[in-house]
């Protein structure tokens, strides 16, 4: 059952894409200096009968490519 809780947990980094930054340190990755990020479709339904969804996407496209 999803909660408001859990639903807050994913719109913050949909919202304040900057709280990523410490996430990146964490796996021992600079972040991007200049980058968008772009919250995208989290449906992950296919062809088949089968839906998949997540909870959040998001790209990272760092402004120097």
């Amino acid at each position: 059952m999803v909660t408001s809780t859990h639903e807050t947990s994913h719109r913050i980094f949909q919202d304040h894409p900057e709280v990523l930054a410490p996430i990146f340190e964490a796996l021992g990755l600079p972040p991007p200096a200049k980058a968008d990020i772009v919250p995208l479709t989290p449906d992950a339904t296919e062809f088949k009968p089968l839906e998949r969804r997540v909870d959040t996407v998001l790209r990272v496209e760092p402004s120097e490519g």
